[in-house]
């Protein structure tokens, strides 16, 4: 039913914990399914330097959290403002067809704590590639 990826991420989640450096952080909550996921971020050099989170939900919610944690280690924060659920889910190796709000909710999570950032910060959203 589920990848070995995803197991793998349910099973030995990685960045786990709240960030007490943390530049930027959100948190929401799927109303209809009730996963809860907070965010928090590290930034250097207009790069995410690392990411955490805690979440409470489904074991796809929980990976995703801890796979996507991974993905975004390291990327410009124009890449990660630019991850969807498509690039999570692939590279969990899939969801079944009614668990693609974890995908959602990680990469909105994200999405929301760098945006807030650049308010704060007043760094500028880049324009998206034609």
């Amino acid at each position: 039913m589920f990848s070995e990826t995803l197991l793998e991420h349910f099973r030995s989640p990685r960045n786990v914990g709240e960030m007490q450096d943390a530049d930027a952080e959100a948190e929401q909550e799927n109303p209809v399914c009730g996963d809860r996921l907070h965010v928090w971020l590290r930034i250097k050099d207009g790069r995410v330097e690392a990411a955490s989170w805690q979440a409470q939900g489904c074991a796809p919610a929980l990976a995703a959290a801890s796979l996507s944690s991974e993905m975004i280690g390291g990327m410009s924060l124009d890449e990660a403002v630019r991850l969807d659920r498509d690039d999570i889910e692939q590279a969990l190796g899939g969801l079944p067809p009614r668990k693609g709000h974890a995908t959602s909710l990680a990469a909105s999570t994200i999405r929301m704590a760098i945006e807030s950032y650049r308010s704060r910060t007043s760094q500028p959203v880049a324009e998206e590639a034609s």
